[in-house]
C-alpha cells in the first residue's frame, strides 16, 4: 500500500517513501498503477534518474514511444525513447505548451503513462496544470454522456508550421473506459482533435470547444509545482495537462518518457 497524499479534491497525489531507480518489482509497479488509476497524477519527490533509468522504469509499464524527428524535438543522452524538454533563458517556445492535451493521441497505439523528471527548474514558475477528464465526464448530464459514447474523434499531429504530418493521425472513441476499474473518461483534446467521424470540422468545433472548456473547469484540476529531482507521472486516458510558460529568462530542463497502451483494451 503506497503512502498517497492527495494534491486536490479531483486528482493527483504525492507518493512518499519510494525510489523509482531500479524499480522493477512487479508488485511495486502494480501498486503504482493502482494509485494512478485512483488519482490520475502521481508526484514523487527526491528522485535521481538518468535518462536510461527513466527509460527502464517506464518500460516496466508498457511499450515505449519513440518520437519522430521534428523541429524542437531533442533526445536525452541520445536515447530515442526519452525526450529532453529544454528551455534556455533566451527561449520563447515551451515544448507542449500551446494548449491542454494528452500525449501521443495521434496514432492507433496511444500514449498511456507519461513520466516526467525535473533536472533543472526556474526559481519560480513553470508549473504544470492537470485536469481530470474522468471527473469531467461524470459531471455531464446522462444524455450528453450517452451521446459521447457513440462518437469517435479524429486526432492529428501538427508540425511547427501548423501542417498535419502524414501518417500521424488516428480515430479513437471519445469515451474511454479503464479496463481495470471500468471508470469512464473523455478522451479528447483540442491540440490534436480536428473533428468527429461523420462530421465536418465546422460541425464538430462547437462540441470540441465545449468539452475542452468543460474538462478544464477549476474544480476538475490540480497544479504541480516543480522542484529538482521530482518525478511526475500521469495517465493520458484520464487526464489532460498544460505546461505553463511563465518563466522567461530562466533555464528549465526536464526529461520525459511515455509508455504506450500495450494490451489495454479500448
Amino acid at each position: 500500500m503506497l503512502d498517497a497524499q492527495p494534491l486536490s479534491a479531483s486528482l493527483g497525489a504525492a507518493i512518499d517513501g519510494i525510489q523509482l531507480t531500479g524499480c522493477s518489482n512487479n508488485e511495486q509497479v502494480a501498486s503504482i498503477l493502482a494509485a494512478l488509476d485512483e488519482y490520475g497524477v502521481l508526484q514523487f519527490r527526491g528522485q535521481s534518474l538518468s535518462a536510461a533509468a527513466l527509460r527502464d522504469f517506464t518500460a516496466e509499464i508498457g511499450p515505449l514511444f519513440r518520437h519522430h524527428a521534428d523541429e524542437g524535438v531533442l533526445f536525452a543522452d541520445g536515447i530515442p525513447e526519452v525526450l529532453e524538454m529544454r528551455k534556455e533563458p533566451d527561449g520563447v517556445r515551451l515544448f507542449g505548451g500551446s494548449d491542454w492535451h494528452a500525449d501521443v493521441t495521434f496514432q492507433p497505439i496511444r500514449g498511456y503513462v507519461s513520466v516526467l523528471h525535473a533536472l533543472i527548474i526556474p526559481p519560480c514558475g513553470g508549473d504544470t496544470a492537470f485536469a481530470s477528464t474522468a471527473r469531467a465526464f461524470e459531471a455531464l448530464s446522462p444524455a450528453m454522456r450517452d451521446m459521447l459514447r457513440g462518437l469517435r474523434a479524429v486526432h492529428n499531429y501538427y508540425g511547427p508550421t501548423g501542417e498535419s504530418v502524414e501518417g500521424l493521425n488516428a480515430s479513437h472513441p471519445v469515451v474511454y473506459a479503464n479496463p481495470r476499474t471500468g471508470r469512464e473518461s473523455i478522451y479528447l483534446n483540442r491540440m490534436f482533435v480536428t473533428h468527429f467521424e461523420g462530421m465536418t470540422c465546422e460541425e464538430s468545433r462547437p462540441l470540441v470547444d465545449f468539452l475542452a472548456k468543460h474538462i478544464t473547469r477549476p474544480e476538475f484540476t490540480c497544479r504541480v509545482q516543480w522542484e529538482e529531482g521530482q518525478v511526475v507521472m500521469w495517465d493520458n486516458f484520464s487526464t489532460l495537462h498544460y505546461p505553463i510558460n511563465d518563466f522567461t529568462g530562466q533555464r528549465r530542463l526536464l526529461i520525459r518518457c511515455t509508455a504506450l497502451e500495450g494490451q489495454l483494451a479500448e
